[in-house]
């Protein structure tokens, strides 16, 4: 391994963790394996300490720079040889960069920028040693814009206009060719047959067809013998465009052949249903952990609205939300948002009257956090209790649901090193998973008539300290901010708008510890 403590001065790392100390981008300058780093960013989560104001921790081997940035950690890992002035200049400059190439200082806005925010750390950043760079200069490496380029592509779209512009003159060509041609047939035609034309063609499609459902074809000369007769019934001719539809998808074909007949008892084919106007997604994330006793340690929600605007003629959306939600809660609004109009009225409207939202791109224009929540705003609470005889292990589960949201898919998983045996299920399913270690108690709904359940199982050779911890995942219709959509307008014309909307809830992460 990597002798950080005889190194010269060096940085080791520059990373990006959560408040609770979830590495999401770490970028080393030295060789180093991925339980190393782990290992180190696991430790700076127990030594930071948020009530103090300082900028750096230490331990015997390394030290920690860091600067908080909203719900995140800007971290730099150095030997404590190294310079701590240099350190906190280049956490200045890192802490410069970072917004600039993630916008969204959370766990998502990360995650989709993170080569971005690796590529800047390397160009601050080069063998563990500061660059003399600044934030300019860093903008213009990663923008990478070359003059060659510009040219290659200036050239490369003049060719593909001019051969637009040969494209259109070949294709007027060939149209006057047309009309040439047809201009000699047309001067063939009297005026009583291109009346007669625009007649036909002002005459619906159908009109053919229904003549020959009411009166049969006549010839000049009866057949004779038997023959197939045209028109000779209703039904016959209904058959043939029934199959017509179904071969050729004519969907409106038979509907327009048999309107006459509506008002004896005919239907009409319905239309397939319009896309909607306005897609709005309301996601929750909860974020739970319970002692082994079944207190609560720490519940945070995290949630986002999310908009995509299917058609331009709603790109001036105005959406009216409702909530409920308790002042604990943080909410906290897009850059083209109207705040007065959200914190007067709970209304969502670009802030510019005069610009409209993207069409077609799905953006999140509302986000809301409830950093410590309390024990009831849990919609299912779960306690284990494991009893030892001996060797033996005898472990009972129990869930139980006081809140008014419909939870589906419940989860709970519980480690397992050696055989279980599963031996009363009150709710649900379970089964001990060998290759997982685990055992798996699946309850697909809770509503009404199940609110509380539970599940015996033991295991032989086995210390109850190795069944934690436990993981709870499920889903809920709804949310805890109590959230959703009133109506959605144009905020133009206050014209209402067709949308869709459904609030969900998911567990991001549930531990029993």
């Amino acid at each position: 391994l990597f002798d950080f403590a005889k190194s010269a001065m060096v940085v080791l790392s520059a990373s990006l963790t959560s408040k609770t100390g979830k590495p999401l981008v770490a970028r080393q300058f030295v060789e180093m394996n991925r339980i190393r780093i782990e290992g180190l960013l696991a430790g700076f989560a127990k030594l930071v300490d948020t009530k103090n104001q300082h900028t750096y921790v230490e331990t015997e081997v390394v030290r920690y720079v860091y600067q908080p940035m909203e719900e995140l950690y800007l971290l730099l890992i150095t030997n404590k040889s190294s310079n701590i002035i240099e350190d906190l200049e280049t956490l200045r400059l890192l802490a410069k960069l970072v917004p600039e190439f993630c916008p969204s200082l959370d766990e998502e806005g990360v995650k989709e920028h993170c080569f971005e925010l690796i590529l800047a750390f390397d160009e601050v950043l080069a063998m563990g040693h500061r660059e003399t760079i600044n934030l300019q200069q860093v903008k213009t490496a990663l923008e990478m814009e070359s003059h060659e380029e510009k040219l290659h592509n200036m050239i490369r779209q003049s060719k593909i206009n001019e051969a637009k512009e040969e494209a259109k003159k070949k294709a007027a060509a060939i149209d006057s060719q047309k009309k040439g041609k047809m201009g000699g047939i047309s001067g063939m035609s009297s005026s009583g047959i291109a009346s007669a034309f625009a007649d036909d063609d002002r005459r619906p499609m159908y009109d053919a067809q229904v003549m020959s459902t009411n009166e049969p074809v006549r010839k000049s000369g009866p057949p004779k013998g038997k023959g197939m007769q045209l028109g000779s019934k209703t039904k016959q001719s209904n058959d043939v465009l029934k199959a017509l539809e179904a071969e050729d998808e004519l969907m409106g074909l038979a509907s327009k052949a048999t309107a006459p007949a509506a008002q004896s008892g005919g239907r009409q084919s319905s239309a397939p249903a319009a896309l909607q106007s306005v897609t709005l997604k309301i996601e929750e994330k909860l974020l739970v952990r319970l002692t082994r006793d079944g207190n609560l340690e720490n519940l945070e929600v995290r949630g986002e609205l999310k908009m995509c605007v299917n058609d331009p003629e709603a790109a001036y959306t105005r959406v009216q939300v409702a909530h409920k939600a308790s002042s604990a809660f943080q909410f906290k609004t897009h850059p083209n948002i109207n705040r007065g109009l959200w914190t007067e009225e709970s209304v969502l409207s670009h802030r510019d009257q005069a610009k409209s939202f993207p069409v077609g791109n799905e953006l999140g224009v509302l986000k809301w956090r409830l950093p410590s929540g309390t024990e009831s705003m849990l919609p299912i609470s779960v306690s284990c209790w494991p009893s030892a005889v001996g060797n033996n292990v005898t472990v009972n589960l129990e869930y139980e649901s006081t809140s008014h949201l419909e939870v589906s898919n419940l989860r709970i998983i519980v480690p397992c090193p050696s055989q279980a045996t599963i031996s009363d299920v009150a709710e649900g399913d379970a089964r001990y998973l060998s290759k997982n270690g685990t055992v798996e108690w699946r309850v697909e709904l809770v509503d009404d008539s199940n609110r509380s359940g539970s599940l015996e199982f033991s295991v032989n050779d086995c210390d109850p300290e190795s069944l934690f911890p436990i993981q709870v995942t499920f889903v809920c219709k709804g949310n805890l901010a109590d959230m959703s959509i009133s109506g959605v307008s144009d905020a133009r014309s206050g014209k209402a708008l067709n949308f869709s909307g459904d609030p969900l809830l998911e567990v991001e992460e549930y531990l029993i510890q």
